[in-house]
């Protein structure tokens, strides 16, 4: 099975600030300038399922997960202390 194209990144930068609507991640990646022990949690609207927690090791953080999740009613970014969340989304047509 051919895997669809990515589209975004759709950026999350602050708590509360969702996607709304059904949507296939394809990969999470967490960056930004930190501090040991900053976080940041993405979670599925709906269900809370979830699906990427991030802690910071050091000053400079990038964390993330290549992996297929389906979130029918969006996601919504539930912790950021610092950076940005980049949320990659499959093609509509691959939902």
């Amino acid at each position: 099975m051919p895997i669809p194209p990515i589209l975004g990144p759709v950026a999350l930068t602050a708590v509360g600030q969702a996607f709304v609507g059904p949507a296939q991640i394809r990969a999470v990646l967490w960056e930004g300038v930190t501090t040991v022990g900053d976080t940041c949690e993405l979670r599925a609207r709906g269900d809370n399922r979830l699906l990427f927690p991030g802690r910071a090791t050091s000053t400079q953080t990038w964390q993330g997960v290549v992996l297929e999740m389906t979130c029918p009613e969006g996601f919504i970014l539930t912790q950021l202390s610092a950076g940005r969340v980049l949320v990659y989304l499959a093609e509509p047509d691959a939902v």
